[in-house]
């Protein structure tokens, strides 16, 4: 067991969870970038990669476990613990869902997993997903309240976009196939998933800093 003193030890959290976010915001970013130019050799390495993601987890609830468990935190203190422990299992379902847009890229062979239909709807899709786990990262490392806010409203403009993949695939310009519309929605499922994520990071910074919700800021 660790014998830092409490303030040691909520400094060696943040720090681990600076260097575990951007871990996982760069799988989302390869594995979106593996769907889209249909690279599977990059699909692989984020697959691959995926066990490092989980081993920061591990890393970072022992410590917080050890730390309750020594130091008896209150209050601030204690909201950082719990800040970083779930922070810490959000990160690791994100990479976890790169992992799986990875996954099947990696099972298309020399195949797309997109048809063209769907490749710029996905462009998007990606890029502001992407762009949700970059500002996720900022949060986490600098506690920007407002800015940790601002995920809410990026999540809206990415359920719009999800909205629109459901109706390209059920419109009559859709010629894929329900195979392919079936693959689809699991990607953009994943896709979703990640961004609801990110502002729910958000929301644990905004807790730990305020001790109140995102909701009852008013800013």
């Amino acid at each position: 067991m660790r014998r830092e003193t409490l303030d040691d030890n909520l400094t060696q959290l943040q720090s681990m969870l600076d260097e575990m976010a951007p871990l996982v915001a760069a799988a989302f970013r390869n594995a979106s970038t593996a769907l889209l130019e249909d690279r599977h050799r990059l699909a692989e390495q984020v697959v691959a990669r995926d066990p490092i993601i989980d081993g920061h987890r591990a890393a970072i609830e022992l410590l917080a476990v050890e730390t309750m468990n020594l130091h008896q935190p209150v209050v601030a203190p204690l909201r950082s613990v719990v800040t970083a422990l779930r922070c810490a299992q959000a990160l690791e379902r994100m990479g976890d869902l790169a992992r799986h847009i990875a996954e099947a890229v990696a099972r298309t062979g020399d195949g797309s997993a997109i048809p063209p239909e769907a490749h710029a709807l996905f462009t998007e899709y990606g890029a502001r997903v992407a762009a949700m786990g970059d500002k996720a990262v900022t949060v986490l490392r600098t506690r920007n309240v407002v800015l940790a806010c601002e995920l809410e409203t990026d999540d809206d403009a990415v359920d719009e976009v999800h909205r629109q993949v459901f109706e390209l695939m059920f419109g009559a310009d859709w010629t894929a196939g329900v195979p392919a519309a079936v693959d689809l929605a699991l990607l953009a499922r994943f896709h979703e998933r990640f961004a609801d994520h990110t502002v729910h990071l958000a929301s644990h910074v905004v807790y730990a800093v305020t001790g109140s919700t995102p909701e009852e800021i008013a800013l």
